[in-house]
């Protein structure tokens, strides 16, 4: 067993890592959990995901996976009835104790572990993928909510901010002194870094090293129409200059604005991507463009990209202003502006400045490695665990 994972009882330590959503839904936070147990299993720990059945008839085999996960029923209501879901929790600690519970939501699984109390003599971590903890979401803006939140963040031992937006957050409901701590999310670097083949169906005028890639949901909030009216202003170098990968409400409005500004010939719009299509539309691009509006908790594009070794063109906005510094891994333009946004493309489409950074990319992807990343999770937990042994030796 290795060293770093014993307490100082020197037990194995056992991490509850509690989220509201899992495999095989596919998400950022679901991607995450996934990801942060597998490296904390394979760094010698014990991991079980505790989570929710899917409502969807989905067939979930969670056997396949490299770690236990435990499943309770679905939450009756995110409002109604929530605090009868903290039993779950108290019964599974029951059957098989373990030393950690890190939390992936501020409510409902925060709030649970509140409620809790005593029951759970662990230490309780939660993270934030931001929509929970972001002001006016509809969660939070629900009568009473706020106080559950509150009583959330007081609860825990520590709070991990994984941006400076959710760290802002945090600390706008209440958090202490110390309690925050920034750790971000991570990035598999091997599947980014091995050569994929072009897949077959790919359009064939998507050319490499010869377009700007945009991957996520075609929502207002992303600014894709900000860089398709960013794009007309750059003259056309032949052949597809965009790809935008993904869906959502937006897209029929965004193909009738790309005909508006005659960039017919120069977007592909590819729908959702995944597996080596995604790898490879992110290999071959020359910049990854997230032309965001608001706000951003953490987009794992933008680590994808760096591992690849890919500049990537933001806003200047939380959670991509803390990623992506002017010239060293990518470009900054202001948030919702054309004017901003138009030369940095054009010299991302027309000048030698991407291919420049791309050995400076790669290094700062080594950053977010996530062997790295729970190394940072695992620090964390046994200095919990320590403090809470000191104050019972007391």
């Amino acid at each position: 067993m290795n060293a770093r994972f014993r307490t100082p009882h020197f037990r194995p330590m056992h991490i509850c890592l509690y989220t509201e959503t899992a495999l095989p839904k596919l998400g950022g936070q679901e991607l995450v959990v996934d990801a942060l147990a597998r490296h904390l299993q394979a760094a010698g720990g014990r991991v079980t995901v505790l989570a929710a059945r899917p409502r969807r008839r989905w067939i979930v085999d969670d056997s396949q996976l490299p770690y236990r996960v435990v499943r309770h029923w679905p939450l009756f209501s995110t409002h109604r009835l929530v605090d009868w879901y903290r039993h779950a929790l108290t019964r599974l600690y029951r059957r098989d104790p373990w030393d950690v519970l890190h939390c992936h939501s501020t409510y409902p699984c925060g709030y649970l572990a509140s409620l809790a109390g005593a029951a759970l003599p662990t230490p309780v971590v939660i993270t934030s993928h931001g929509g929970d903890v972001r002001a006016g979401n509809a969660r939070l803006s629900k009568p009473g909510m706020d106080d559950r939140f509150r009583r959330a963040i007081e609860r825990a031992d520590a709070l991990i901010a994984i941006s400076r937006f959710t760290s802002d957050a945090f600390r706008r409901l209440g958090a202490r002194d110390g309690q925050v701590v920034s750790i971000p999310n991570g990035v598999d670097l091997t599947p980014f870094r091995q050569p994929v083949a072009r897949p077959t169906a790919l359009d064939e005028s998507i050319q490499s090293q010869r377009y700007l890639l945009f991957i996520g949901r075609l929502h207002r909030r992303k600014g894709v129409d900000v860089a398709l009216e960013a794009l007309a202003q750059s003259p056309a170098r032949g052949g597809v200059e965009l790809v935008i990968a993904g869906s959502g409400d937006e897209r029929t409005a965004l193909m009738q604005r790309t005909q508006a500004l005659n960039l017919g010939e120069r977007v592909r719009f590819v729908g959702s991507v995944a597996g080596d299509v995604k790898t490879y539309l992110l290999q071959n691009a020359r910049a990854v463009v997230i032309p965001s509006r608001t706000w951003e908790a953490f987009p794992l594009v933008v680590l994808e990209a760096f591992a690849a070794g890919v500049p990537c063109i933001g806003t200047q906005i939380p959670g991509l202003g803390d990623l992506i510094v002017n010239d060293r891994n990518g470009w900054l333009a202001a948030p919702d502006s054309v004017d901003s946004l138009a030369p940095l493309l054009q010299q991302a489409l027309h000048g030698d400045t991407c291919e420049a950074l791309r050995p400076l990319v790669r290094i700062e992807a080594e950053r977010y490695a996530w062997s790295n990343i729970a190394s940072e999770h695992i620090q964390l937990y046994q200095r919990l665990i320590e403090r809470r042994a000191q104050r019972a030796a007391g």
